[in-house]
């Protein structure tokens, strides 16, 4: 629901003040303030907590699912997300993320970048918010990485994030985290992926 745009959201007004007495509206969101104060004020919140790593493993193998641990650890305790994960497009928004964090922290030139800007660029049907949720996920194993050494969710790829993390500092952690939380908050505006992107790198580099 949080990615309806306001059209779509007031539309539901309407259904939600006055619902059949047959009708039971689930509305799922990642963050109810994301969504209308006018569609909250007319909802019951209700949590639905993330299942633990045994109740995971227990699902994902009756399903017979590849890369059982991966899909564990990516998912974060939500079954529908492990069903539904596609790792392969997955490792490619990783790996250009990953050549993000890179350039942006210095550890490459930003011609290293150029390509992967522009293969992004060509990608019409990648949405920005999946680049983003890919960047969020390596900024949180980079934290863990650095403060604790811990389990992370990328754990294939740590080899490239442990040096990496060894290099930056907390700030620049938490300031690339508050950036990106920026850019998120412009996608209902419908800014260009690549242009934000770049402008995240820049920032973060300067």
């Amino acid at each position: 629901m949080d990615r309806a745009n306001d059209q779509a959201a007031n539309s539901l007004l309407k259904t939600l003040e006055e619902p059949p007495d047959h009708l039971v509206l689930i509305m799922t969101a990642e963050n109810a303030y994301d969504l209308l104060p006018t569609i909250r004020s007319r909802a019951v919140p209700f949590q639905f907590a993330p299942l633990s790593k045994e109740e995971m493993r227990e699902f994902v193998q009756a399903r017979d699912l590849d890369q059982p641990e991966r899909r564990i650890a990516l998912a974060a305790g939500s079954p529908g997300l492990a069903v539904s994960l596609d790792l392969e497009a997955y490792d490619k928004r990783r790996a250009a993320m990953l050549t993000l964090l890179k350039v942006a922290a210095g550890a490459a030139p930003f011609g290293t970048w150029v390509p992967v800007s522009e293969t992004i660029g060509r990608s019409k049907n990648e949405k920005l918010d999946l680049y983003l949720k890919v960047l969020y996920e390596l900024l949180r194993d980079l934290l863990i990485l650095q403060q604790t050494g811990g389990e992370i969710r990328n754990d294939d790829i740590r080899r490239d994030l442990e040096p990496l993390a060894a290099r930056l500092q907390f700030a620049w952690i938490r300031r690339a985290v508050g950036r990106v939380d920026e850019i998120a908050q412009l996608i209902r505006r419908n800014i260009q992926k690549v242009i934000a992107l770049d402008a995240l790198i820049a920032e973060l580099r300067g």
